[in-house]
């Protein structure tokens, strides 16, 4: 888990972050499985996400809930629950998929009965699952966790410039992949099962690094204006974007940010014009003095 102290702090904000404490206590109690799965090891890579490692491949035979490959594929939920912070996030893998399990708090800290309305989503061109959380769940112990799996990378919980959460399950450059998703009450549990897809074209994934995640564009042909969409690190006041030809032509787009603290910050902003060709799209943080420093860098050609 990475969350980075750093940045404005709101009213708001201090409110989730009294929380923290009570969640951090509750997902350490709550580090098990489902009582579907049979469990032979478990390694905890991180005080709030458990890996554990399946003999049976028995977890994504059962029940008759279909997966999807792109798009909506689930929306779930009780019109009012009473779900108000993530708790944990647990990934196992068994013979045919990867499930993980996402579990809520109430506004005491304890477990939460149910979980409002909430939609899964399979992004097919990033190979990412995304939750889309009610806007009651607004506090989480949890910024980011490392399963490391064959089909699921990373997880990370994304906060948008309207304060909602969101959480993306990010899969491994290169693999499609397909997903279901039920919820369980009391406990308030999402559990998302994911196993490998036969789509003909693979998805190249987001563009990575450690200071933010750019989900659009992918490297490649695009045209203006050049959407860019992603999320940036906790606690970081501000993005730059540099779209630099080979002749060192430029353009220069500053993205303000949030600053929260306790979960990444999805960000979108749009390049209208600027060079042609084989451009070089640097987003991310600068330096001292204005050079670029820590981001993901990208190619794109743009007419």
């Amino acid at each position: 888990m990475t969350v980075t102290i750093a940045g404005p702090t709101t009213l708001g904000t201090m409110r989730r972050l009294a929380r923290i404490p009570a969640l951090l206590a509750l997902a350490a109690a709550a580090c098990s499985s489902p009582s579907t799965v049979t469990s032979v090891t478990t390694t905890v890579p991180t005080p709030m996400s458990t890996t554990t490692t399946v003999a049976s491949d028995e977890i994504c035979r059962i029940g008759d809930v279909r997966f999807g490959d792109d798009g909506l594929v689930a929306a779930l939920g009780e019109d009012v629950g009473d779900a108000t912070a993530i708790a944990s996030i647990h990934w196992t893998d068994s013979a045919t998929c990867e499930r993980v399990v996402i579990g809520f708090a109430s506004d005491t800290g304890a477990p939460a009965s149910s979980l409002g309305p909430t939609g899964v989503t399979v992004l097919a061109y990033a190979a990412v699952v995304r939750v889309q959380l009610p806007p009651e769940v607004d506090a989480t112990a949890i910024a980011d966790s490392l399963p490391d799996g064959d089909l699921v990378k990373q997880v990370f919980v994304v906060r948008d410039s309207d304060g909602m959460l969101s959480i993306d399950l990010q899969g491994a450059p290169g693999t499609a992949i397909m997903a279901r998703a039920v919820a369980t009450s009391s406990p308030a549990n999402l559990i998302i099962d994911i196993i490998p897809s036969d789509a003909a074209v693979t998805p190249p994934g987001p563009t990575r690094s450690p200071a933010v995640i750019v989900m659009t564009p992918s490297p490649g042909s695009t045209i203006y204006p050049v959407s860019v969409e992603g999320y940036a690190a906790p606690g970081l006041d501000s993005l730059r974007l540099d779209l630099v030809a080979s002749d060192g032509s430029f353009t220069r787009r500053n993205v303000p940010l949030n600053g929260w603290i306790d979960t990444w910050q999805g960000f979108e902003a749009a390049i209208g014009d600027g060079p042609s060709g084989m451009v070089s799209l640097f987003v991310g943080t600068v330096g001292p003095e204005g050079q670029q420093d820590e981001g993901a860098t990208l190619s794109l050609d743009l007419p």
